[in-house]
């Protein structure tokens, strides 16, 4: 049976990312936009990114992260990147982001704590990203729980084309929410030690050989510095993890959009930057 190579792509709104199609031009030539617009067919994505939701594998092209917005995330970057590696080779991309949402309290995971939420899932409210923005209070461990929710689908649809899955790589871009509480900065590589360790627990068949990519965040939030230290000495410490330093690596976000910068968010080339330093770090 052939082997299928899936990356996981998970976090908060850098990793639904906020990229702007409208900015493409500004940094990229004309024939490669249009790779993009027209989609790559060997590398496919099902993805449940902030509001909107593919609802199986579809090609990765722009647009597969917000549905009221023409933008793009990490992913199409990362196919850019392995396109050019591997060219035809068949990757798949599984993508669960949702933006604002926490380690300590979204993506708790089992062994987190005592407040992990077996029940809790991402359709517990109609829109539940648009709810929690209006003040809508959510369950914990939604995020995770569709996490481990979409990956069995994925499995499962990937099985039925005939593929024999592995996890290849799992792909963190979170912390920014985290990051805006000392004592929640404090805890984070307890929880994400926890996560990833439950993830791997629930798909061991699965995450032998995976790598485990956690992007740094940006300089914008108050404790940055000690959680991006956080995750580049868990990186260090643990096998198979590896830290991303989105700041040594040059990633801005306060170019776009032109004239009113959105200073939480990667401007548009580096959400394809970012996507090319996950990237790099696959082993198909």
């Amino acid at each position: 049976m052939k082997k299928a190579n899936i990356i996981v792509l998970s976090g908060q709104s850098n990793a639904v990312g906020v990229g702007r199609v409208e900015y493409l031009p500004d940094h990229f030539d004309a024939d490669r936009i249009k790779k993009w617009n027209d989609g790559y067919e060997n590398i496919l994505i099902n993805y449940f990114s902030h509001d909107k939701k593919s609802g199986g594998f579809v090609k990765t092209t722009v647009g597969c992260t917000e549905a009221t917005k023409l933008t793009i995330g990490p992913e199409l970057g990362i196919a850019d990147a392995l396109d050019n590696r591997y060219p035809g080779q068949k990757f798949f991309i599984i993508k669960c982001a949702f933006g604002g949402m926490s380690l300590y309290k979204d993506y708790l995971s089992p062994s987190g704590g005592p407040e992990y939420d077996a029940g809790s899932f991402a359709d517990q409210l109609p829109s539940i990203v648009k709810n929690i923005e209006a003040g809508a209070v959510a369950r914990y461990s939604w995020c995770y729980n569709e996490l481990v929710k979409i990956t069995k689908e994925s499995i499962a649809a990937i099985k039925e084309m005939g593929y024999e899955p592995e996890i290849k790589e799992f792909c963190w871009m979170q912390g920014e929410n985290d990051a805006c509480d000392e004592g929640h900065t404090a805890n984070y590589s307890h929880l994400y030690d926890c996560m990833i360790n439950d993830y791997k627990k629930e798909f061991k068949e699965y995450t032998k050989d995976c790598v485990f990519a956690d992007g740094g965040i940006s300089t914008v939030w108050p404790f940055y510095k000690e959680l991006n230290a956080a995750k580049k000495e868990y990186a260090e410490t643990h096998d198979n993890c590896v830290y991303i330093d989105t700041i040594g690596e040059g990633l801005t976000t306060e170019h776009e959009p032109h004239g009113e910068p959105d200073m939480y968010h990667y401007d548009t080339d580096c959400v394809i930057k970012l996507g090319y330093l996950f990237a790099d770090n696959l082993k198909p």
